[in-house]
């Protein structure tokens, strides 16, 4: 005991006789291994403890950590520093409010994405690698997308095509958000097709079922027939026909444009192999 005493005497007047430069230094060292020590041994083990538990609360708590660590460590640092140096931290904390404010209304669309992280990280609307449905960035790009990461500004999104997209978290959070796997239950995708006025309505529903159904990806008995509408080009519309709408569920929404073209293509060999005349433009004769 006497030893660790000893030995915490010699550190303290050690300490104390460096000058304050040298003092500073060591404090900032100290904060970053500190910072690292917390970050990558600390919250690394909550990490993995709450990935065992059924609910996912503390998912979300040991996320938010993540994001504020470096604004806690770098808060903490700061103030070391300036009570070494002989400065008081009062008022300079209480400058630093007024100067806050300045910053903050000069800054307010940044300010707002930050809460609006806060509120995403703690809310959990979309979670890392869930499959939603944003906004299009342009006319030939994709409109869906998988959460790459949620940061405390920002939300980074890769779009079916590719495109990594950064969102606002103020624009999310002010947004109507399509997330497609919070539920595990199966989605329901459609297709519409025009039959000529001449094909059985039985028979175009049989073939219909029949032709999705054997399509991988589907799942067995969810397909449905229904007619929409009997169009003709009285009514405005180029084709004249009757129109008909295919529903049915997918094993993975992932796949729901692939698959939308897949059973379009078995659609169109049933009909022309049943004999089913699709719709045409109406053939008028001039007198």
């Amino acid at each position: 005991m006497n030893r660790m005493t000893q030995l915490s005497d010699q550190l303290s007047n050690t300490w104390v006789g460096m000058p304050a430069i040298a003092q500073s230094f060591l404090a900032l060292v100290a904060t970053v291994i500190g910072f690292y020590l917390v970050r990558f041994v600390l919250l690394r083990r909550l990490e993995l403890l709450a990935a065992k538990t059924d609910n996912d609360f503390d998912d979300r708590l040991v996320h938010f950590l993540k994001q504020f660590l470096w604004l806690v460590a770098m808060f903490a640092g700061l103030v070391w520093v300036l009570r070494i140096n002989g400065i008081q931290v009062g008022p300079v904390l209480a400058g630093a409010g007024i100067f806050g404010i300045a910053i903050g209304l000069a800054a307010k669309e940044t300010l707002a994405d930050i809460l609006a992280g806060i509120f995403l990280i703690a809310d959990r609307p979309i979670r890392i690698g869930d499959r939603i449905i944003i906004d299009k960035i342009g006319k030939h790009w994709g409109g869906w997308g998988d959460v790459v990461d949620i940061g405390l500004r920002r939300t980074t999104i890769r779009n079916t095509d590719g495109v990594i997209v950064n969102y606002p978290n103020a624009v999310l959070a002010a947004s109507t958000i399509k997330n497609f796997s919070i539920d595990p239950q199966p989605v329901r995708a459609r297709v519409r097709f025009q039959t000529d006025y001449s094909a059985d309505p039985e028979q175009v529903k049989a073939t219909t079922i029949a032709a999705i159904e054997k399509v991988d990806g589907i799942i067995d008995g969810t397909t449905t027939v229904v007619i929409r509408s009997i169009w003709d080009d009285d009514q405005g519309h180029m084709l004249s026909g009757v129109l008909y709408e295919a529903r049915y569920r997918l094993l993975d929404v992932t796949t729901r444009t692939t698959l939308r073209s897949t059973v379009l293509e078995s659609l169109l060999r049933e009909f022309k192999r049943e004999g089913i005349e699709m719709a045409s433009l109406p053939i008028r004769t001039l007198s």
